[in-house]
């Protein structure tokens, strides 16, 4: 087998565990911090461990790609954090995870209607039943549904993550993955540090004290599935393309589901029924080898 694609699947299931497992540590942190606190304090976090790489971007950085670095930034990682989080207030960490597998379908269609890039049957059949899929998973009984109410946030979130994944892909070709990770994560966090460093610091500082053990899920969350996670993303779309690297979707609902079955969350057969039907949708999108 081709070193390289081995490589790319490998990078695809590290990618997997990592954000697999982040919606138990996100569900465990918010039984002590605020749905706020916790995208914060992650996104504050990865900045942290990326700090030095901030010279290097500082160097590289040109104009045009200011714009693109914000964008996945504060659409790519802020609102996404803050988003799931507080969904995640009322929907279980696995189905947190499912609804996560709506990524490739939002990115085929941005990269398609927006970039402009080319298309084929397989995608077009894939994005019809990974949509049927996401009907049955949600099972909305009407307009007012529950579950439509609070899992509106993460689909939300996916589609956040895939106008990320097309920014990378189409407009910071030139930087590296590293630079791109500590750009982005220096835009994500201005608002973070303003909300934490505005005001009551001495109060937050002992709130965390106080509950450190729930810290620690988000030390976590910001070391290794913020920060290394987004380094090893970064390299994946570069290495790739776009819609390859989006299907790490394939194997984090696995992870999530795990996760969820030992914290005891039921899965209902709607549910198992529903992210299925999205995983066939997803592999048939990517069947053929495309250049999205």
């Amino acid at each position: 087998m081709n070193k390289k694609i081995v490589i790319d699947w490998l990078l695809v299931v590290i990618l997997s565990i990592i954000w697999g497992s982040s919606f138990i540590l996100m569900k465990k942190s918010l039984i002590k911090f605020s749905y706020f606190e916790v995208g914060a304090y992650r996104l504050i976090i990865s900045l942290i461990v990326l700090v030095p790489f901030l010279p290097s971007v500082i160097k590289n950085l040109k104009k045009k790609h200011l714009l693109p670095i914000f964008i996945v930034g504060i659409i790519g990682s802020l609102l996404p954090a803050i988003f799931f989080a507080k969904s995640q207030l009322h929907v279980k960490s696995a189905l947190a995870g499912m609804l996560n597998s709506l990524t490739p379908i939002f990115t085929l269609t941005i990269s398609v209607l927006i970039f402009k890039r080319s298309w084929n049957i397989y995608n077009l059949i894939g994005l019809t039943i990974s949509l049927a899929g996401t009907f049955i998973l949600l099972n909305p009984t009407n307009v007012y549904d529950l579950n439509i109410k609070y899992t509106s946030p993460i689909i939300l979130a996916t589609l956040f993550y895939a106008i990320s994944i097309n920014t990378i892909r189409e407009r910071l070709k030139e930087l590296k993955p590293i630079e791109i990770a500590a750009g982005s994560s220096f835009a994500a966090s201005i608002i973070p540090f303003i909300y934490i460093f505005g005001s009551n610091v001495n109060t937050k500082i002992n709130h965390i004290i106080i509950n450190f053990t729930h810290f620690t899920y988000l030390i976590i969350l910001g070391l290794v599935c913020t920060s290394f996670a987004i380094i090893l993303f970064n390299n994946l779309i570069k290495r790739t393309n776009a819609l390859f690297a989006s299907s790490t979707t394939y194997l984090i609902p696995v992870f999530a589901i795990i996760w969820g079955l030992i914290d005891y969350e039921k899965l209902d057969i709607n549910e198992l029924i529903g992210i299925s039907i999205i995983l066939i949708g997803v592999y048939t999108m990517n069947s053929v080898q495309n250049k999205i």
